[in-house]
């Protein structure tokens, strides 16, 4: 069985409440889930936030639209993740987040096909820095095995912090990448009110929320780059270079 599981929260430092901020009166998770929902190598969909109070507003969006969720650690993500799979007994696990709006199914379909053909025990079209990257439509992928094995020995704070660091860099499982579409350089995660904008003018650029995908992404801001602009001076993966700056071991 294919678990996808979706982090999100509403805590965010930069962008409060950023997952339910509306695009088109739409909000940023429920967008997210009208784009993925297709996906055909997909099973199940749990959406995984914390047990702080202001989520309980991500438990009750989940409701009002019956979505699977689960609610667990803040801080340590990885344990949340694991705690999430655990209820499901999946063979794989999908990660994808929830700043993430314009994700779609397709790239999500051809991440988990890869990872199929490859044998490997983690497939990923991102998150391999600096010639993997494509950063908006990441999607992690790997076996349930390897992410238990991941929550009992993971000891840096950035390893809990942040999913999969343990299982790209312990050098016990085989990791593999590829990109969706060779021209993709871009910074469309929803980190900051500028990153927020940037997916507003791209939403507000196509008809229909869900009717296109990477490819069309990609041509609009190669005919419109001054969309790029918006948000020019945003990092990719600025949380977990962040995470490393101040790691330690957890005892």
């Amino acid at each position: 069985m294919n678990l996808l599981i979706i982090q999100a929260r509403m805590g965010s430092t930069r962008l409060p409440g950023k997952v339910l901020k509306k695009i088109k009166g739409i909000p940023l998770l429920e967008l997210q889930q009208m784009r993925i929902r297709d996906a055909r190598l997909v099973d199940k969909i749990v959406i995984a936030t914390t047990v702080n109070p202001e989520d309980d507003a991500i438990e009750q969006f989940c409701k009002d639209r019956a979505i699977q969720y689960s609610r667990g650690s803040d801080w340590d993500v990885l344990d949340r993740y694991y705690q999430a799979a655990k209820a499901h007994a999946p063979t794989n696990v999908i990660r994808i987040t929830s700043d993430c709006p314009l994700h779609h199914h397709t790239v999500i379909d051809f991440v988990i096909g890869e990872y199929l053909k490859s044998g490997k025990d983690y497939f990923s079209n991102s998150n391999h820095e600096p010639d993997v990257l494509e950063d908006g439509f990441d999607v992690e992928v790997f076996s349930f095995e390897a992410l238990e094995t991941a929550w009992k020995e993971a000891k840096l704070l950035s390893e809990r912090e942040h999913v999969t660091p343990y299982i790209k860099n312990s050098g016990k499982f085989s990791c593999g990448w590829k990109k969706y579409n060779a021209d993709y350089q871009y910074k469309l995660s929803v980190d900051s009110e500028n990153d927020y904008k940037m997916a507003e003018a791209v939403f507000s650029s196509f008809d229909s929320i869900n009717g296109f995908g990477m490819n069309e992404v990609v041509s609009l801001l190669q005919r419109r780059p001054e969309i790029l602009q918006l948000n020019k001076d945003s990092m990719i993966n600025s949380g977990y270079h962040k995470s490393i700056q101040n790691d330690q071991e957890i005892t």
